[in-house]
């Protein structure tokens, strides 16, 4: 940030760049430019047969898992909670006429139904791949991106019985009749699940340039000191605000490392790979979903070349790259694990707009660029999505110069929703006890970090 933050609390002449960028976005809101784009979410049952996914239960948020990690036919398949391992990742093999069969990475089994039974209640194992009927599923699309996975030979559904959400809840067949513990998020991991882990990296920290949708598009990348390559690290995605750029971001500007891709740099300690990407014209407009488009083509770039936790991305932004953070979680919730949006609208569009997604929202509430009620919208609509108790949280009042952090109750396992107000305006930087902001000592960094360090 060209003239952001101090180790002490800024100067009045400090809030005057703010204010620039402030008139700069209204105006521009003002001129219809920021179009929010909406464009048409792709169907859940798109597979791709090269990649590896986790499937995760819409009833329980557990994974269908081969229990104790067994290499033998007629090992039970079960629900157990998400850890990602190779006995919890299943690759789609094509059996044509719009049927697969779901390997399992660790064993090389495929999900099968014992004895090829047509009854309710039959055991879903896994058995030695020989493509027969019992081993094949269609994908039936359900809402809000889950599918349910239905037999060729008996045509009842997979389901977790008697919808139970313990570990260890046996996974058998039933008639299809669309509950939620028979509906399925298929979570893509890398595709062909191995990246650049185990290898040495082809990527170091500095300013990487790709092609995305035709155009020449880049970021900053910054990978921990004494990297691994046998560690999967947390990915950690930092959108700039409009009129800022990359550069902004991972330089921290005058508060330098300490605030660093709004601080992750500091706070993960090199526990994570963090990119800081350029958008186009300085901003984040996203038409015709380009700039989702660019995140994927940079997550493929990344992991790629680097070894990276698929189930630990995270995205983060200020003001439009709030925006930007916000429109990954509407479309790319089976992608990313958690989002904190800083100050954001929906001013980066939302496609789909559906499926959980680990939320965290902070605010000003005297923000007068993107007023408060605009970031409450925003939250409230992953309130709904991962089914917490809805509530109108205490917010500080005008003058008290601190913040109220609240976590939301009765979210589904996996899926809090996390809100800070705060007493202050259009910035990402604020401080307890003060008018001004520094990336040095403000409060939400840390916030965010343990938001999305929760995540293991």
């Amino acid at each position: 940030m060209k003239t952001y933050g101090a180790a002490s609390p800024a100067p009045p002449h400090r809030h005057r760049w703010w204010s620039r960028i402030a008139a700069v976005v209204a105006a521009t809101l003002a001129v219809g430019m920021l179009t929010a784009v909406n464009p048409t979410p792709a169907e859940a049952a798109t597979v791709d047969p090269n990649a590896w996914y986790v499937l995760v239960n819409r009833n329980s948020g557990k994974a269908l898992d081969v229990s104790g990690t067994s290499t033998a036919d007629g090992a039970r398949v079960s629900q157990w909670t998400r850890t990602d391992g190779a006995n919890q990742q299943w690759q789609f093999v094509d059996s044509g006429g719009g049927f697969y069969r779901l390997k399992a990475r660790h064993s090389g089994k495929v999900l099968d139904v014992a004895g090829a039974s047509t009854a309710d209640g039959a055991a879903i194992q896994q058995w030695a791949d020989h493509n027969g009927a019992n081993q094949q599923f269609r994908l039936a699309d359900s809402d809000a991106g889950h599918v349910r996975l239905v037999n060729r030979t008996s045509g009842k559904a997979v389901e977790v019985q008697g919808a139970s959400t313990a570990d260890g809840g046996n996974v058998v067949q039933y008639s299809d009749w669309g509950g939620a513990n028979q509906q399925w998020q298929m979570v893509k991991l890398s595709s062909g699940g191995g990246g650049g882990c185990g290898s040495a990296p082809t990527l170091t920290s500095g300013t990487h340039t790709i092609q995305s949708g035709g155009k020449s598009r880049s970021f900053i990348l910054r990978v921990p000191a004494n990297y691994d390559s046998s560690h999967r690290y947390r990915l950690i995605f930092a959108f700039h605000w409009r009129g800022g750029t990359a550069g902004d971001v991972a330089s921290g500007g005058t508060s330098g490392s300490a605030w660093s891709y709004y601080g992750q740099q500091e706070q993960s300690n090199n526990s994570a790979i963090l990119v800081a990407p350029q958008g186009l014209g300085n901003g984040w407009a996203n038409s015709g979903g380009e700039d989702v488009t660019f995140v994927d083509d940079m997550i493929r770039r990344v992991e790629g070349g680097l070894c990276v936790n698929p189930a630990q991305r995270f995205a983060t932004g200020f003001s439009w790259g709030g925006g930007m953070s916000y429109a990954l979680a509407c479309s790319r919730a089976n992608v990313f694990r958690a989002v904190a949006v800083i100050s954001g609208a929906q001013i980066s569009g939302c496609s789909g707009g559906t499926q959980p997604i680990a939320y965290f929202g902070i605010h000003g509430i005297s923000d007068n660029v993107l007023n408060i009620g605009q970031g409450r919208s925003l939250r409230d609509t992953f309130v709904r999505n991962n089914g917490c108790t809805s509530q109108s949280p205490r917010e500080p009042a005008p003058g008290s110069r601190t913040h109220i952090t609240t976590t939301y109750s009765g979210c589904r396992a996996g899926y809090p929703v996390q809100w800070a107000a705060f007493d202050g305006g259009h910035g990402p930087g604020p401080v307890d006890g003060s008018g001004g902001e520094s990336g040095v000592t403000t409060w939400t960094k840390a916030e965010i970090w343990r938001f999305f360090a929760q995540f293991q």
